[in-house]
């Protein structure tokens, strides 16, 4: 991934991260963010809960074997010769195989382990350092909560590592682990990407260049982009082996504003349109949402243009011009 902030910075944030207490208002991070990085003031602005991912290996009274249940799995299923009979006798402490179990790493006891997993949300920050709609800083930071899973080797048959980690279907979160933490997931500066992305090239211009030009250059540059949307930012390698870089704005509103009625015109669109942004909190959000694709069809877009043409003045000469422009070349973030 492209690379824009400074290495130092990324080890200055990644420390903060893992020296603060995780608080539900992340109190202690964000006092700690701000020693770190005095020139910024940074603000939560949206959060993603839900996901889990592999933790480690503990035994049944608590005490850590591994921290990396994948790769403690991988060297285990090598050691017993890739053959699952020999590997589970061994986790479940069959005295035959006690040389294995020895080997593997488990403690010299007949009761399996206890695979683990984490429990994660991650929490999206912003600080805003400049006018530009891109300029801004945005952060995710995880918070993980290790939680117990299931007893290795309980899952049933095992055919591969992935089967002898893999907890049974019916499995729910177990109890917690320690305590949560935070760590660093990603940190950007937006204008820097920015400008990655434009000189990248392609067929093209990227989508997420004609979002922030239309926010520039609309009303909606009253407000700042990082006040209502984040980026999903993405990276891959094209067929040339060039790394290249991709944005989509995902808007950080927790809420739907009430749909614009299909076949609206005229003072009724005019009204459905204010309404919507009202709602919304900020000039042309239903333009926004429309190119990113939350749930505006773009026959508001062409009934607006239309109108225009006909002489219905309702929008400022700058929104109507991202609205044209977008009629006679659409795109969808």
């Amino acid at each position: 991934m492209e690379q824009t902030i400074e290495p130092e910075t990324i080890l200055a944030i990644d420390e903060v991260c893992r020296a603060s207490f995780p608080r539900p208002q992340h109190g202690d991070l964000l006092r700690r963010l701000g020693i770190a990085l005095p020139g910024h003031r940074f603000e939560m602005r949206a959060r993603r809960n839900g996901w889990f991912r592999p933790g480690g290996l503990i035994t049944p009274t608590g005490e850590p074997i591994t921290d990396d249940i994948q790769s403690w799995a991988e060297a285990a299923w090598k050691l017993a010769d890739e053959d699952a009979g020999r590997l589970l006798a061994a986790c479940h402490g069959e005295p035959a195989e006690a040389d294995l179990r020895s080997e593997i790493g488990l403690p010299d006891r007949h009761e399996a382990p206890i695979v683990t997993r984490y429990s994660g949300v991650t929490h999206y920050f912003v600080s805003r350092y400049a006018e530009a709609p891109e300029a801004f800083i945005q952060l995710e930071v995880e918070e993980l909560r290790e939680v117990t899973s299931h007893r290795l080797g309980d899952g049933g048959a095992i055919d591969s590592v992935e089967d002898l980690v893999a907890p049974p279907i019916d499995d729910a979160e177990g109890r917690p682990v320690g305590t949560p933490i935070y760590r660093l997931r990603s940190i950007h500066d937006i204008s820097r990407l920015i400008a990655r992305v434009a000189v990248q090239g392609g067929s093209a211009p990227s989508s997420a260049l004609r979002f922030f030009g239309d926010w520039r250059r609309s009303r909606a540059a009253t407000v700042a982009v990082s006040a209502h949307w984040l980026l999903n930012i993405s990276a891959w390698t094209d067929g040339y082996g060039v790394e290249r870089i991709g944005i989509k704005p995902i808007s950080s509103r927790a809420f739907a504003p009430t749909p614009v009625p299909p076949g609206a015109s005229g003072v009724d669109l005019a009204n459905e349109l204010i309404r919507y942004d009202r709602q919304a909190g900020y000039p042309m959000a239903w333009f926004f949402d429309m190119v990113a694709g939350r749930g505006v069809p773009d026959t508001i877009a062409r009934a607006v243009f239309e109108q225009w043409q006909a002489g219905y003045r309702y929008l400022p000469e700058r929104d109507a011009s991202c609205v044209a422009d977008y009629c006679r070349r659409p795109y969808r973030c």
